[in-house]
């Protein structure tokens, strides 16, 4: 299987439109759940002229499963950071 980094090499970004631009790098990336949320560390590829995030079906499986724990209440696994507010 290849590695991300193959998967990236001469990729075209779509946002930009620029070729063979992406790195690999570890990132945190945090999904809203109804009026909680949930931060996965994942392994993404990044466009370093716009930003842009690539991400493969490892990253994008980790993301789901999160979410679903979060969304079924199975939170055991995962680790209580905090409280968050909002002033109105």
């Amino acid at each position: 299987m290849a590695t991300l980094a193959e998967k990236l090499a001469g990729l075209q970004c779509p946002r930009c439109g620029h070729e063979n631009t992406y790195v690999v790098r570890d990132v945190e990336h945090t999904e809203k759940v109804g009026s909680d949320t949930v931060t996965v560390k994942i392994t993404v590829g990044v466009c370093t002229n716009c930003g842009e995030e690539a991400l493969d079906s490892s990253a994008t499986q980790k993301i789901q499963d999160a979410v679903n724990k979060l969304k079924t209440g199975k939170v055991s696994d995962l680790v209580h950071m905090g409280e968050a507010y909002q002033y109105p």
